[in-house]
C-alpha cells in the first residue's frame, strides 16, 4: 500500500489547482525557504483529519485557505485529496484504490469524504485505526518533533509505541466500555435510589389502605344521607316548578291577545301614515311651486338690476374712449420731436470717432516699442534666475545629504537608546520571570497541600456515606422489624376486640344485660379496675373468680330494675352490685403485712369507683411465695394470701395450688391484654414514624455528603488543573527567561557596533556642513544680482501699464462712441414703430364708441320685456300660495287623527309591559329553580356519580326532619374530616408500587450483572493490550539497538519502562551512549546525535510494524556530512520497503531520491510545482 496522488486546491500557498503523484521508492520535496514545501506535508496531515491548528502551523483552521495576495483575491474554501493504493488490502475495504477527500470553507463548515461518498471524520478515523498511517501516527516526523519524541513527556513517545503494538482499537474500546460502565454505576446508584424510594412508599401505602377503608365506611353512610335529602329538596323544587309554568301559560295567551290587538292599532297606523304620505307629498309639490315661482321672480329682477348696470358702464365707456383718442395724438407729436432730435446727434457722433481712431493708433505703435526694450531686461534677469536655481538645487542636494547623515546619526543614537532600554526591560523582565517562578514554586507548593487535604476530606466523605449507608441498612431492618410486631399485635388486638366485643366467656344474664345497655349499667368489675403489674393480673382474677364478671350499676334503683328484668325474662343469671350499696358497706383497711402488699395498692380504679375496689381487694394480700401465705393465712384468718407462685390461701382455711395444663386467659386479662397491645401499638408505630424521619436524614446526609463529595472532586480536578497550570507556567517562565538572556547576548555586540557607526556619521557630517557653507555664500552673491534685475524689470512692467492704461482708455472712448450711435439708430427705430401703433390704437377706440352706441339701444329694448315677465310671474306666485295653504290644512287633520290610533295602541302596549313583567318575574324563579335543581343535579354528580333524574336504583324516601338530616350530615363530615387526607386509590396504588418494587429490583440486579460483565471485559482488555504492548515494546528495544549500533559503531542504546506502574500507563525511557561516550540521558545529546537517535527509534518501530509510507520534514538539517550518508544509507535501505516523501535541502538527500519536486513561487504568494524523475529516459539521454 502506497500514496499514490495528492490534489491540491486553494490549501494554504497553494492557489491553484496542484497534483503530486508519489511512485515507489523515495520521493523528495525540494525549494527555497518560505515557498511552501511543508504545505505539502501540513495537507497530508490536514487531509487525514488533523484538528489542531497548531500542528498545521496556523492559529485556527480557517488559516489554512488561501487568503490572497496582491494580484489574487482569497479563496472561500480549500481542499486536498489524497489517493492510497489498496492493493494488499491493509485498509478495510474492497476497494483497490481510496480516495479520502478534506474540504473547509471559511464559515467553518468542514466535509469528508471516501471515494467520493461523504462521510464522518470517525469513519476515516476507523479506516486508518491501527494501520499506522493516519495525522498522529509515526509516519509524518518534522525536524521540530526530534525533541518532542525524546523529551521528557515520555507519553508522546507512548503514542509511537502503541501505534506500533496495534492497541488503539483497545484503548478505544477499553475507554468505551468505562464509559460505559460509569454510565452504568450512575444508573446503578439511581436505581438503589428509586428501589429505596419505592420500598418506603408500599410501606406508607400499606397504611393508606386501612385509612381508606374507614374513609369509606364514612362515606357511603354521608350518601346516603346526603343524596336523600338532596333528592327530596329535588323533588320539592319539580312541584313548584310545574306550578309556575301553568301560570306562565296562561300570562303568554293573554299577552299573545294584546300584542294582536297592538299590532292591529300598529297596522292601522301604517295605513293612515302612507295616506298622510301622500297628502305631505301634495304639499311637498305645492310647496316647491310656489318655491319655483319665487325663484324665476327673484332671478328676472337679477336680469333687470344686471342690464342696468350694464346700460350704465356702457354710457361710461363711450366718455372714456373720447378721452383716450386725445391722449393717443399728443404721443403720437411727442414721438416724432424726438426722432428728429436723435438724427441731428447722430452726425455729431460720428465726426468725435474719426478722431479718436487716429489717437489709438498712435498709442499701440508707442506700447510696441517700449516691450521690446522691456523684453531684453526680462532675458537678463530670468537667466540670473536659472543660476540661481541651479547653485540652490546644488545647495539642496548637500543638505540632503547633511540630512540623511543627521537622520542616520539620530536613528543610530535612537536604536543604541531603544536596545539599551530593551536591554533595562529585558533586565527587569528577567527578573519578574525569576520572581514569577518563585511566586509559582510556592503556590504550586500550596496546591499539593490543598489536594493533599482534598484527598482526606474525600475519604472523611466516602467513610460517612458508608456509615450513613449501613445506618440506613440498620434502620431498614429495625422498620422491617416494626412492622412485623405491629402486623402480629393488631392480628391480636382484632381477635381479642372481637371476643371483648361479643361478650366472649361471659354469663348469660351478664352479656344479655350488657347487649342490651340496660339503664344505670356502669360495667362489670374487669371493666373498672386494672393492675398494675402485668404479672398478677392472672393470679388476682384467679382470685376473683367470677367477680370480675360482677355488673355494676349507679344506684339501687338501676339494680332492681335489671334485677326484676332477669326473673321476669329468664334471660339467664348475674351478679350484681350498686355503687350506692358499696358505699354505704364499711370496708375495713388491709392488714399491715411485713411479708407481703395489699392487693388494692397494685390495681388502678376507674373514677368513682374507689369504693367497690376496696370492697372486693382490700382483704386480699399477695406475698412472695407459697410458704408466706401459707403461714400469714393462719396468723390473719380474716384474710386471703396469694403467693405470686399462684398459691391461694382463702379465709375458710381452703388452700388452691397447682396450674392447669393449659389455662384460657380470663375477661380481666383479656382486657389487659387489649390495653396494653393499644399501647404497645402506638408505642411501635411512633417508634416506626421516628425510623422512617431518621431514614429520611440518612439519606440527607448521604446526599449531603455525595454532594460535598461532587464539591471535593471538583475542587480536586480545579486543584490538578491549577497544578499542571503552575507547571506549564513554571515551564513557560524558564522559556521566557531563556529567551530573554539569548536576546541580551544578541543585543550587546549591536551595541557595539552602533556605537561606532555613530563616530562615523559624526565624521562625515561635519565635512557636508563645510560644502554647505560654500554654497550659501555664492548663493547669496546670486541672489544680489537676481534682486536688481527683477526690480529693474518690475520698473519697466509700471511704465507699460501706464501706457497700456491709456491705450485701453482712449479704445473705451471709440467703443462708447460707436454703442452710443448704435444705440441712437436703434431709438430711431422704435420711435417710428409707436407712432404707426399709436395711429392704430386711435383708429380702434373710434369704432369702439360706435359699437357701444349700438350696445345701448338694445339693452334698453331688453329691459322692457323684462319688466313685462316680472309682473306676470307675480300674479302666478299669489295663485300657486293659495293651493299649497289649503294641502297643508288637510295634511294637519290626518296627523290629528293618527294620533288617537296611536294612544290606543299606547294604552295596549301599557298592559302588555305589566304582563310580560310578570311573565319575566316568573320566567326568573322557575329558572332560579331550574337552576338550584340542577345545582343540587351536578353536585350529587360530581359528589356521587348519581344522576337524580334517572338513579340506577330508587333513592330512599327520608322521614327526618331537615335540621336533623343536616346535623347528621354535619357530623359524618367532620367524622372524614378527623379521618384527614384518604387515598382512595391506595389499595391500586399499593400494586401498582410493589409491581413497580418488583420491577426496580430486577432492573438493579441487571445494572450490577452489567457492571460485573463491563469489569470483566475490561480486564481482558486490559490483560490483551498489555501482552501484546509489552511483546512490542521487546521487538522495538531489540530493534533500536541494532539500528542505532548501525548509525553509532561501538554505540550502545537501552529503551525501559518505569518500574512498578502498569506497562500500559508507565512511561519509556531513553538511554544512549555513543562511540566513546558515557552511557547517558538524550537531552545532553548534540543535534545531530538527537536527530540519528530519533531516526533510530523510527525505523525500530517500523521494523515492528512497516508503515506504507513515511513523511520527514527536514530531519537531515542537523546532521552534517557523515551523518547524512548514514541517513541516505539507511533510507534507501528501508525505501525498499516504505515509500518515503523527504522535505529537504541537503544534496546528498536530493541524489537518492527516484523523484524530485521541486516548490516555486514564480507568482508572490503563490506555490507551484515542477517535478523531475531520475530514472526518465529521456532525461538519461540528456
Amino acid at each position: 500500500m502506497i500514496l499514490r496522488k495528492l490534489s491540491i486546491f486553494g490549501f494554504k500557498s497553494f492557489a491553484d489547482k496542484t497534483e503530486l503523484r508519489f511512485g515507489e521508492g523515495m520521493t523528495a520535496v525540494i525549494g527555497p525557504n518560505g515557498c511552501g514545501k511543508s504545505n505539502v506535508v501540513d495537507a497530508i496531515r490536514w487531509v487525514f483529519g488533523e484538528q489542531k491548528a497548531s500542528m498545521l502551523r496556523s492559529s485556527n483552521m480557517a488559516d489554512v485557505i488561501f487568503s490572497g495576495t496582491q494580484n489574487r483575491q482569497a479563496l472561500n474554501m480549500a481542499e486536498v485529496t489524497l489517493t492510497i493504493e489498496n492493493n494488499k488490502g491493509i485498509l478495510p475495504v474492497e476497494y483497490s484504490e481510496v480516495a479520502i477527500t478534506r474540504r473547509i470553507y471559511r464559515s467553518g463548515e468542514s466535509e469528508y469524504r471516501i471515494n467520493k461518498v461523504p462521510c464522518r471524520l470517525r469513519d476515516i478515523h476507523h479506516l486508518f485505526l491501527d494501520t499506522g498511517i493516519g495525522s498522529s501516527a509515526y509516519t509524518t516526523i518534522e525536524n521540530s518533533m526530534i525533541n518532542a519524541i525524546l523529551s521528557d513527556k515520555a507519553e508522546e513517545r507512548r503514542i509511537l509505541f502503541e501505534e506500533a503494538a496495534g492497541i488503539g482499537k483497545y484503548k478505544q474500546r477499553r475507554k468505551e466500555s468505562q464509559r460505559q460502565l460509569e454510565k452504568t454505576r450512575q444508573d446503578l446508584l439511581r436505581i438503589n435510589d428509586k428501589v429505596q424510594e419505592a420500598d418506603r412508599q408500599v410501606r406508607m401505602l400499606a397504611r393508606h389502605v386501612e385509612k381508606a377503608k374507614r374513609y369509606k365506611t364514612y362515606f357511603d353512610d354521608l350518601k346516603a344521607q346526603e343524596v336523600g335529602y338532596e333528592n327530596r329538596r329535588y323533588q320539592m323544587l319539580g312541584v313548584a316548578m310545574k306550578e309556575r309554568k301553568s301560570m306562565l301559560t296562561e300570562l303568554e295567551t293573554r299577552r299573545e291577545t294584546l300584542k294582536a290587538s297592538i299590532a292591529t292599532a300598529e297596522s292601522r297606523i301604517e295605513r293612515m301614515q302612507l295616506g298622510a304620505l301622500e297628502k305631505e307629498k301634495e304639499l311637498e309639490i305645492a310647496s316647491r311651486n310656489v318655491s319655483e315661482s319665487n325663484e324665476r321672480i327673484i332671478r328676472l329682477d337679477r336680469d333687470i338690476s344686471v342690464a342696468t348696470e350694464r346700460l350704465n358702464n356702457l354710457k361710461q365707456n363711450v366718455s372714456r374712449f373720447d378721452q383716450d383718442v386725445q391722449s393717443i395724438e399728443m404721443q403720437i407729436e411727442e414721438n416724432s420731436r424726438l426722432r428728429t432730435q436723435i438724427e441731428k446727434s447722430i452726425i455729431d457722433r460720428e465726426t468725435q470717432l474719426q478722431k479718436s481712431t487716429e489717437r489709438v493708433n498712435g498709442a499701440t505703435d508707442e506700447l510696441a516699442q517700449f516691450d521690446s526694450s522691456m523684453q531684453l531686461q526680462r532675458d537678463k534677469a530670468d537667466q540670473l534666475g536659472r543660476d540661481q536655481i541651479e547653485l540652490i538645487n546644488q545647495l539642496g542636494e548637500t543638505r540632503n545629504v547633511l540630512s540623511t547623515l543627521k537622520s542616520n546619526l539620530n536613528n543610530a543614537l535612537e536604536r543604541r537608546e531603544r536596545d539599551q532600554r530593551e536591554v533595562q526591560n529585558l533586565e527587569m523582565r528577567l527578573e519578574e520571570y525569576q520572581e514569577a517562578i518563585i511566586v509559582c514554586r510556592q503556590q504550586l507548593h500550596a496546591v499539593d497541600n490543598e489536594n493533599r487535604n482534598l484527598h482526606q476530606s474525600r475519604e472523611v466523605l466516602l467513610g460517612r456515606i458508608e456509615k450513613e449507608d449501613k445506618r440506613y441498612q440498620e434502620l431498614v431492618e429495625k422498620e422491617k422489624l416494626l412492622e412485623a410486631q405491629v402486623s402480629t399485635s393488631k392480628s391480636q388486638l382484632r381477635f381479642l376486640s372481637g371476643l371483648d366485643a361479643a361478650y366472649e366467656g361471659y354469663d348469660a344474664g351478664v352479656k344479655e344485660l350488657l347487649t342490651r345497655k340496660v339503664s344505670g349499667v356502669r360495667g362489670i368489675v374487669a371493666d373498672l379496675i386494672s393492675v398494675s403489674d402485668e404479672h398478677l393480673v392472672g393470679l388476682v382474677e384467679k382470685i376473683l373468680g367470677t367477680s370480675v364478671q360482677t355488673v355494676v350499676f349507679n344506684t339501687e334503683v338501676d339494680l332492681r330494675n335489671a334485677v326484676g328484668q332477669l326473673s321476669a325474662e329468664r334471660i339467664g343469671e348475674a351478679c350484681m352490685i350498686s355503687l350506692e350499696r358499696v358505699a354505704s358497706l364499711k370496708n375495713k383497711m388491709p392488714p399491715a403485712v411485713a411479708e407481703g402488699v395489699s392487693a388494692r395498692s397494685l390495681v388502678k380504679v376507674a373514677s368513682g369507683c374507689d369504693a367497690l375496689a376496696d370492697h372486693f381487694l382490700n382483704h386480699i394480700i399477695i406475698t412472695d411465695n407459697a410458704d408466706s401465705a401459707i403461714g400469714l393465712s393462719l396468723k390473719n384468718p380474716s384474710c386471703l394470701f396469694a403467693g405470686r407462685d399462684g398459691v391461694i390461701c382463702r379465709q375458710d382455711g381452703t388452700v388452691f395450688a397447682g396450674n392447669a395444663k393449659k389455662e384460657k386467659a380470663g375477661i380481666l386479662q383479656r382486657k389487659q391484654q387489649i390495653e396494653k397491645l393499644t399501647f404497645d401499638i402506638e408505642k411501635w408505630e411512633k417508634e416506626h414514624t421516628k425510623i422512617l424521619s431518621d431514614k429520611d436524614i440518612c439519606i440527607i446526609n448521604r446526599d449531603e455528603a455525595k454532594v460535598a463529595l461532587i464539591e471535593v472532586d471538583e475542587k480536586l480536578n480545579k486543584g490538578q488543573r491549577q497544578q499542571q497550570e503552575q507547571q506549564t507556567n513554571i515551564k513557560h517562565y524558564e522559556n521566557e527567561t531563556h529567551t530573554i538572556m539569548n536576546r541580551i547576548s544578541v543585543l550587546n555586540p549591536e551595541l557595539d557596533n552602533i556605537t561606532v557607526k555613530i563616530g562615523q556619521l559624526e565624521e562625515q557630517i561635519g565635512t557636508h556642513e563645510a560644502e554647505v557653507a560654500t554654497c550659501q555664500s555664492r548663493k547669496d552673491l546670486l541672489e544680489s544680482q537676481v534682486d536688481e534685475a527683477r526690480a529693474a524689470v518690475r520698473s519697466m512692467d509700471e511704465q507699460r501699464r501706464t501706457l497700456v492704461e491709456h491705450l485701453k482708455n482712449i479704445e473705451l472712448d471709440v467703443h462708447g462712441l460707436k454703442n452710443r450711435i448704435i444705440q441712437d439708430k436703434q431709438d430711431i427705430e422704435r420711435l417710428t414703430r409707436d407712432i404707426k401703433s399709436a395711429g392704430d390704437r386711435k383708429q380702434g377706440k373710434i369704432e369702439d364708441k360706435q359699437r357701444a352706441f349700438s350696445d345701448i339701444a338694445d339693452l334698453e329694448n331688453q329691459m322692457l320685456v323684462l319688466k313685462d315677465e316680472l309682473e306676470k310671474q307675480r300674479e302666478v306666485r299669489t295663485g300657486l300660495e293659495a293651493v299649497r295653504d289649503r294641502e297643508r290644512e288637510e295634511y294637519n287633520g290626518q296627523l290629528l287623527e293618527i294620533e288617537d290610533v296611536r294612544k290606543e295602541a299606547r294604552t295596549g302596549q301599557s298592559e302588555l309591559d305589566t304582563i310580560s313583567n310578570q311573565i319575566h318575574d316568573l320566567e326568573i324563579k322557575y329558572t332560579r329553580d331550574e337552576q338550584e335543581q340542577r345545582r343540587i343535579r351536578e353536585r350529587i354528580w360530581e359528589a356521587y356519580e348519581l344522576d337524580l333524574d334517572s338513579p340506577p336504583e330508587p333513592i330512599p324516601h327520608i322521614e327526618e326532619e331537615d335540621s336533623e338530616i343536616i346535623q347528621n350530615i354535619q357530623m359524618l363530615k367532620e367524622r372524614i374530616k378527623h379521618v384527614g387526607q384518604v387515598n382512595m386509590a391506595a389499595l391500586e396504588d399499593y400494586e401498582t408500587e410493589n409491581a413497580r418494587l418488583q420491577e426496580l429490583t430486577k432492573q438493579r440486579d441487571d445494572l450490577q450483572t452489567a457492571v460485573d460483565e463491563l469489569e470483566r471485559a475490561i480486564k481482558k482488555l486490559d490483560k490483551e493490550a498489555r501482552v501484546q504492548f509489552l511483546e512490542t515494546f521487546e521487538q522495538v528495544q531489540k530493534n533500536f539497538v541494532e539500528l542505532f549500533t548501525t548509525l553509532f559503531e561501538g554505540g550502545e542504546a537501552h529503551l525501559a519502562l518505569e518500574e512498578n506502574v502498569d506497562p500500559l500507563e508507565a512511561p519509556i525511557h531513553i538511554n544512549v551512549r555513543p562511540a566513546g561516550k558515557k552511557m547517558r540521558g538524550v537531552q545532553l545529546l548534540s543535534g545531530g546525535e538527537r536527530a540519528l537517535t530519533a531516526i533510530s527509534l523510527l525505523f525500530a518501530l517500523y521494523l515492528v510494524r512497516p508503515s506504507a509510507y513515511c513523511i520527514l520534514d527536514e530531519l537531515d538539517a542537523p546532521l552534517d556530512e557523515a551523518n547524512v550518508g548514514r541517513f541516505v544509507k539507511v533510507l534507501k535501505k528501508f525505501a525498499e520497503k516504505t515509500q518515503f516523501i523527504v522535505i529537504t535541502h541537503n544534496k546528498r538527500t536530493m541524489e537518492a531520491a527516484d523523484l524530485l519536486y521541486g516548490v516555486t513561487q514564480q507568482e508572490k504568494g503563490i506555490s507551484t510545482i515542477v517535478s523531475v524523475k531520475f530514472d526518465d529516459p529521456a532525461l538519461a539521454a540528456a
